[in-house]
């Protein structure tokens, strides 16, 4: 890993390694953002060469964390997110900084950010090929995502019925809506696995999952693995 350095002895990322998170996260490619992460991780090994203490090693990857998700969330706004949606994952991403205790947190933390908003870029850029009816239910899909959702309910929040909401998603996304509400589901699993200590059940139950074994049946068939083997391998 070769690092750059300023008069003042600080270390910093070069840009031309923080360009392809840029182009992740304004592509809308969370996949890419997981995959850097793992590339580059020998970055903190690098850091941790150039400080005398391990409190020196956090001090600076505290301050290299804060202004990498700046940048990010620059990068995001310049693309199209929302100022409100881009300023809340910065503030909370800056919030959780302030309480790490390790250099490795620094940078976990710093790729979750940075796929937060390459999620949200995706659902944009996605967005912009949908009508206007579409994004509405997909929109009150998220909003409810812990919660049972009826179709009734989603076609009654766009003032359609029920046959033809589902006619709009079979049309502009090729799947019904219970494979959309499922994906969502088991999407935000993953974030709840990879960021919280929440237990497969207490995340089966947030997600409105009808039992624990019935939502780790479906997360091995989208991903290949458990939600515990999930885990541990994003760790």
């Amino acid at each position: 890993m070769t690092l750059s350095r300023t008069r003042r002895n600080q270390i910093y990322m070069p840009h031309s390694r923080k360009e392809p998170y840029f182009d992740a996260i304004s592509g809308g490619d969370a996949d890419a953002i997981d995959a850097l992460a793992e590339k580059n991780r020998d970055y903190i090994s690098a850091v941790a060469s150039k400080c005398a203490s391990e409190d020196e090693l956090i001090e600076r990857m505290r301050s290299e964390s804060a202004g990498a998700v700046n940048e990010m969330c620059l990068v995001s706004v310049q693309s199209g997110l929302l100022d409100m949606v881009a300023y809340d994952i910065r503030d909370g991403a800056a919030e959780r900084l302030k309480s790490v205790q390790s250099a490795g947190e620094c940078y976990d933390l710093v790729h979750e950010a940075a796929r937060e908003y390459a999620l949200r870029m995706s659902y944009l850029i996605k967005e912009k090929k949908y009508s206007p009816r579409l994004i509405r239910m997909m929109e009150y899909i998220r909003e409810h995502i812990g919660e049972k959702i009826e179709l009734a309910d989603i076609a009654r929040h766009v003032n359609i019925s029920r046959t033809y909401a589902s006619a709009v998603f079979k049309d502009e996304l090729g799947i019904n809506i219970s494979g959309f509400i499922l994906k969502e589901r088991l999407s935000k699993a993953k974030t709840l696995l990879r960021e919280t200590d929440m237990s497969v059940a207490e995340i089966s139950e947030t997600l409105a999952f009808c039992s624990q074994s019935y939502f780790t049946k479906l997360f091995r068939e989208a991903e290949g693995m458990t939600p515990l083997e999930y885990r541990k391998r994003s760790d």
